[in-house]
């Protein structure tokens, strides 16, 4: 099994990748082999705040990318641009509701990428 690791906003950060609870490392741009044999638990986590992933596979040759939850950013970027643009059209809000619903719309983003921030695609 090969697992690509891509990670377009920190070169920084790192995957683990657990087979049978034995931890691998990977860097953005390297590629992992494992040799997986039936029954083999196979997870993973990218960097130190997010969720543990298991990656279900179905054959020893199978290959996989961790990468970043595109429709997750560009919904939060939709969201948050649609709330400027509310709010620049409505302008009488008191201070403390706008401080509020920025940090509960960063709380919630937070959390959605803590569970699923990033996602173990298939190459075919």
């Amino acid at each position: 099994m090969k697992i690509n690791y891509s990670n377009t906003m920190s070169r920084k950060m790192t995957a683990t990748v657990w087979q049978n609870e034995t931890p691998h490392t990977i860097r953005v741009g390297e590629t992992l082999d494992l040799k997986v044999q039936r029954g083999d638990k196979i997870t993973y986590k990218v960097g130190r705040f997010n969720a543990i992933h298991t990656i279900d596979y179905q054959s020893p040759d199978a290959q996989f990318e961790i990468q970043i939850n595109r429709s997750l950013q560009n919904a939060y970027f939709v969201v948050m641009f649609a709330m400027v643009v509310f709010l620049w059209f409505n302008r009488n809000f008191s201070q403390t509701i706008l401080i509020a619903a920025v940090i509960l719309g960063l709380a919630g983003y937070e959390a959605l990428v803590y569970f699923v921030g990033y996602m173990a695609k298939p190459i075919h």
